[in-house]
């Protein structure tokens, strides 16, 4: 790979696992679900602008808006203001950062559960969906290797979800990834689907690839919830006369301000509230996609994620982005033998690239606070040390 391609995924994936630690590290009960978006929105952009600063003209920023998914829900949340919801204690809170730089992309998700007592051991389902699933990732990570067939890697994640009692959810990928291209052509559910053909290909020296190992203690079975779609995305491939003024409109601003990733609406319509009636003529037209906020199907269910990036090298798989270790409170009472099969794959070597120290903000991100933290005091006037 190009030196100069090489130092972007590096810097991106490096911008990924900050920011990650950083939310991470105020998941707390008490905390609103939209503050710890548009926090961590916040830095992706600051530290993107960061890097690269020579090379003033490239595209740069969130590859996918963050998402905080909570309990049940499967994926895709970003909640406005008035569909926020406050972390309770005792939460199971998947963070989702992607970023890109000239349109490299890196991205990467990590399961945590919101607590005033990290020292309490969390033995219950919570700890089997979050084992699964941080299990799986490893798996995954682990086969994405010349020669190797996704449909093993499909059938490994399996394997792992029915060991610890859950289901690979609905609607979860291993994406192909490019330059300005999140879905390549070998994308692939993660999910067996015996209505489906598996896919016929191996994995190659060179190819990229995002894996998202989300497990549900519950059917995994998707639907829609209530909540409304805040994430869309252009069809690049579609084209189509709008008919409504505002619609035309408001697919001129989009079109102004984002290329090919996917973008949170509001930041378009929150400025100018009349091209919210545009939204829909672009959407069945099929200009743009809304990205569904799914949960599990099974109620009282709970659904963790990790994601990862990696690069299948001739040498085995390297991780793009770092391994953020499982948190130290979780604890399943499935082990995984090491002579299973499972066990034998996680024995397998995993290389990691060396990511780079990044530079201090110049900009401070004011980092969100619990509500009762709200009330007793006012906020911080700066933010916490992000270098």
């Amino acid at each position: 790979m190009d030196t100069g391609i090489n130092t972007k995924y590096q810097s991106t994936a490096a911008i990924v696992e900050q920011v990650l630690k950083q939310v991470l590290s105020v998941v707390v009960p008490g905390i609103s679900v939209a503050s710890l978006c548009s926090y961590a929105d916040s830095l992706v952009t600051a530290y993107t602008h960061s890097v690269h600063r020579k090379e003033a003209d490239i595209e740069r920023g969130a590859s996918y808006p963050t998402t905080v998914s909570v309990n049940n829900i499967i994926q895709n949340c970003s909640p406005s203001p008035s569909e926020d919801t406050l972390l309770q204690e005792g939460d199971v809170v998947k963070v989702e950062v992607g970023a890109h730089i000239d349109g490299y992309v890196a991205s990467a998700a990590h399961t945590v559960v919101a607590t005033n007592f990290p020292g309490t051991v969390v033995e219950d389902q919570r700890a089997d969906a979050i084992s699964a699933a941080y299990y799986g990732s490893e798996v995954a990570a682990r086969m994405v290797r010349p020669g190797q067939s996704p449909r093993n890697l499909v059938k490994a994640l399996g394997l792992v979800a029915a060991g610890f009692g859950c289901t690979v959810a609905e609607d979860t990928f291993t994406c192909q990834l490019d330059r300005f291209v999140v879905s390549g052509p070998n994308t692939f559910a993660n999910r067996f689907n015996p209505d489906v053909p598996a896919p016929d290909f191996t994995f190659e020296t060179g190819e990229m690839y995002t894996i998202d190992c989300t497990m549900s203690t519950g059917s995994g079975i998707a639907r829609a919830s209530t909540i409304d779609p805040a994430v869309y995305q252009r069809d690049v491939n579609h084209q189509y006369a709008l008919k409504l003024r505002t619609s035309r409109a408001l697919f001129s601003e989009v079109c102004k301000r984002y290329s090919v990733f996917p973008f949170l609406m509001r930041d378009i319509v929150d400025a100018n509230q009349s091209l919210r009636a545009g939204v829909s003529e672009c959407v069945k037209s099929q200009l743009l996609v809304p990205f569904a906020v799914t949960m599990d199907k099974k109620a009282g269910s709970v659904v963790a994620q990790f994601k990862l990036t990696v690069l299948c090298h001739y040498s085995g798989p390297i991780r793009i982005t770092r391994a953020l270790p499982m948190p130290s409170n979780i604890r399943s009472t499935t082990v995984v033998p090491e002579s299973s099969e499972i066990g034998q794959i996680l024995a397998l070597d995993c290389g990691q690239v060396k990511l780079p120290d990044l530079p201090r903000l110049k900009t401070s991100i004011q980092q969100p606070v619990p509500t009762t933290l709200q009330q007793q005091q006012p906020l911080p006037s700066s933010a916490m040390d992000t270098s």
